[in-house]
């Protein structure tokens, strides 16, 4: 309805209710289709915000816990690098004191084996000289009887002479 020039003419309500009322009832409800379709892509646009929204604090939240989990594990890295470095020094000490008592070892079995040769040359020394001294002996008491039985002889020449 067209109400513009109010003191001009009179309304004609009857013409309005018959022929453009119809008309301004369609006009309506083509607006109100379109608002609703405007209203529910308004909507969508709006939910389409809420959600990316919500997607960016989810990806910031998962990027904080991504880079407080890449911290830990950088920590837990270097952890376990200080470590295998400290096991690698202590197996290379231990390694450096197995090879140092290994030729302590050696050297000891070497001393001792020297040691043990100088013993039974010694021994073999010994041997031969108790043999020699023992030949030696034979020999003295072999000796002995034998002057004995000359003191004897001449004892009993001796005898028989200032007999």
């Amino acid at each position: 309805m067209e109400i513009s020039n109010d003191t001009s003419q009179g309304v004609d309500y009857l013409y309005y209710f018959t022929t453009q009322l119809p008309q301004d009832l369609a006009r309506l409800a083509a607006l109100r289709e379109e608002l609703q379709v405007r209203q529910g892509a308004m909507s969508a646009v709006e939910d389409a915000t809420r959600l990316r929204d919500e997607a960016a604090q989810i990806l910031a939240s998962a990027k904080e816990e991504a880079d407080a989990l890449k911290a830990d594990t950088k920590a837990k890295n270097a952890d376990a690098t200080a470590k295998k470095k400290a096991q690698d020094a202590r197996e290379d000490a231990l390694t450096q004191r197995e090879n140092e008592f290994a030729s302590a070892c050696d050297a000891r079995e070497a001393d001792l084996s020297a040691r043990k040769t100088q013993a039974d040359r010694a021994e073999e020394i010994i041997a031969s000289r108790q043999s020699a001294l023992d030949a030696r002996e034979a020999q003295l008491a072999n000796d002995v009887a034998a002057l004995d039985a000359r003191v004897k002889a001449f004892q009993d020449k001796v005898a028989a002479l200032s007999a």
